[in-house]
């Protein structure tokens, strides 16, 4: 079952184009947006097995990168993350398969 994983970001306004080009060179399979003063990536794995196999690392990153960010309220902390699981991937890509 598809698995994705979306985590939002907030950097601190002198480091926002840092952040962005630094994640997007530590994730290149990811998605990375944009919007207003957040970032976003976004992850699309096969499965859940597949998305868990990268936290170490990704944590690993997130903690040499952590000084570059805003805190969220702080129940929160650093990031906004939310993982969710495929029930339906649109026609368009089941019919390329």
């Amino acid at each position: 079952m598809k698995t994705i994983k979306i985590v939002y970001f907030k950097p601190k306004p002198e480091y926002f184009e840092h952040y962005v080009e630094a994640l997007k060179k530590s994730s290149p399979e990811s998605y990375v947006f944009t919007r207003d003063d957040e970032v976003i990536e976004i992850w699309l794995q096969p499965s859940v097995e597949k998305l868990a196999e990268q936290q170490s690392k990704a944590l690993d990153w997130l903690d040499d990168h952590r000084y570059m960010l805003k805190e969220y309220p702080p129940e929160v902390g650093h990031t906004r993350p939310y993982t969710a699981f495929g029930e339906q991937e649109p026609s368009y890509v089941t019919e390329q398969n």
